[in-house]
């Protein structure tokens, strides 16, 4: 079975936060990853280039690489090879590739520049201490298929991926405890990731994961997962925090957790920042407001770790988007267009009494269909909550 292996190297800031948000999104969630051409091994390029929508899912082992002897801020080493005895190497994540675009573009040398999208839906973490990751690693080497030569490439056919399919978050904290040891570059960091997205209702909580987007197109760029919410109603995002053992009792003072919004119109967090609490469980309450959308709304909720006096431009702990997604409710349609039918037929019989000379019958129904028709707008409209939470 093909599969791929993808490196991280983070020696840009951008990029830093990037594994950082790998290791906290929940599984399910959809991420997008891009690479240049120059960046792929050869085969693993074609591969790419020539997937259809029915090959899909591949899997992909996610790795970090740095050598023993890099500094945070350095410069791109060159002319040297990632290798299991210089270099620090840990699998951080297994996921399976759903979408893959190619955007081609040409330098001014009239080179290629082409540039590949692919989109991964996160699974669970594998075992940094793993004996299956020498002999991959040794083979990959062989080929030149490392930082800082290549990022991505096919796994070789012989390499047993046995050890790296895992699909639950046991291990998270293993991986953190290894990409935390000195002399990572993240040693000092601050590490949390969501643990699950749940509905408050009448019939308890329910825990929700993320679905694949309906407008989703397989070689298009945007390619998302979103956690579908219902208008008034209530939910908790849960994050877990974990202190590497290197760290011990060295972390900042002052870390919090903080969450924001890019649409305060539809959703409100009562408490948006939150001491950051060790080895333990923290929640983070949402509110969705009234929506009279029928069309989907789609919010970014960014989560971000953030510390005083922190001058650095590499971010100094864990950080995740997650996408929303809340539109009127079905239920809440329904409920509307019921009442507003039987208020235009008690309006229309309403007409049929006066023409009757019934005017005492003609006035009532007209009162009564005028009645339907305001409840119907402000059910439309949210300001009556429905039982059950206006689910859909």
């Amino acid at each position: 079975m093909t599969a791929l292996v993808v490196f991280d190297t983070c020696t840009r800031p951008q990029y830093y936060a990037d594994v950082h948000q790998l290791l906290a999104l929940p599984s399910g969630t959809i991420l997008r990853y891009d690479y240049q051409e120059k960046y792929f091994s050869p085969e693993a390029f074609a591969f790419l280039r020539g997937l259809r929508e029915s090959d899909c899912p591949i899997e992909i082992i996610l790795f970090y690489g740095q050598f023993s002897d890099y500094t945070k801020g350095s410069a791109d080493p060159k002319g040297r090879l990632l290798d299991s005895a210089t270099s620090v190497l840990i699998p951080t994540r297994y996921a399976k590739l759903r979408n893959v675009a190619v955007e081609e573009r040409v330098g001014g040398d009239h080179g290629s520049r082409t540039v590949v999208y692919f989109h991964m839906e996160l699974s669970g973490f594998p075992d940094p201490d793993s004996p299956a990751i020498r002999p991959l690693l040794d083979m990959l080497v062989q080929k030149k298929d490392l930082p800082f030569e290549k990022w991505v490439a096919l796994a070789p056919e012989e390499a047993d991926l046995t050890a790296f399919r895992q699909e639950g978050v046991q291990l998270w904290g293993k991986v953190v405890d290894r990409l935390a040891a000195p002399p990572s570059q993240f040693h000092g960091d601050v590490f949390w990731r969501i643990d699950h997205l749940e509905k408050e209702g009448w019939l308890g909580r329910q825990s929700i994961r993320p679905q694949p987007r309906d407008t989703n197109r397989f070689g298009e760029q945007e390619y998302a997962s979103d956690y579908h919410l219902d208008p008034l109603s209530s939910y908790r995002v849960t994050i877990s925090s974990f202190v590497p053992a290197a760290e011990g009792k060295d972390l900042p003072n002052g870390a919090v957790v903080t969450v924001k919004v890019d649409d305060v119109e539809h959703l409100t967090i009562p408490e948006p920042r939150q001491e950051f609490r060790r080895n333990a469980s923290s929640q983070f309450k949402i509110a969705v407001k009234s929506i009279a959308d029928i069309t989907p709304r789609y919010i970014k909720l960014s989560l971000k770790t953030e510390i005083p006096e922190h001058k650095s431009p590499y971010t100094p702990g864990s950080v995740a988007d997650i996408s929303l997604m809340t539109r009127i409710s079905g239920y809440r349609v329904a409920a509307a267009l019921v009442l507003a039918i039987a208020g235009l037929a008690s309006g229309g019989a309403g007409v049929t009494f006066f023409r009757s000379d019934e005017i005492a019958y003609g006035m009532l129904m007209i009162a009564v269909g005028a009645i339907l028709l305001f409840l119907g707008s402000i059910v439309f409209t949210g300001k009556i909550k429905l039982p059950g939470g206006g689910k859909d």
